[in-house]
């Protein structure tokens, strides 16, 4: 079982950035974008309105699929990611919440191997 992208979690608002902006700097379409959402992971629905992150889009639109899947998976504070992160001018998340996600995941696939 795949675990869930962690696509703008810890959410910031400066990470965020609508679909249609999103479209211009990637020089498509709305739905291109939308398509890229849901295949790459690089934006969620918020409020049922599409979010698109600045760090995530910008690791796809240079091909950095590793850092791209690092990203996804929660990694907030390697090298790779946080230069993304500063590139596009967002903070990086404080190290806390790094440590209080990573508790919680080993927590639930802790349970989930139980219930199996």
């Amino acid at each position: 079982m795949r675990d869930e992208p962690q696509i703008l979690r810890p959410f910031h608002r400066s990470e965020a950035i609508p679909i249609a902006e999103a479209a211009a700097i990637a020089g498509r379409s709305v739905r291109t974008l939308r398509d890229w959402c849901l295949l790459h992971d690089i934006g969620r629905r918020i409020g049922g309105q599409w979010a698109v992150s600045k760090v995530a889009l910008a690791m796809l639109l240079h091909g950095d699929t590793e850092a791209l899947e690092a990203y996804l998976a929660g990694d907030r504070s390697s090298p790779t990611v946080a230069s993304y992160f500063e590139r596009c001018g967002v903070p990086l998340p404080r190290r806390s919440f790094d440590l209080r996600e990573r508790q919680l995941s080993e927590l639930n696939t802790s349970a989930e191997r139980r219930v199996v």
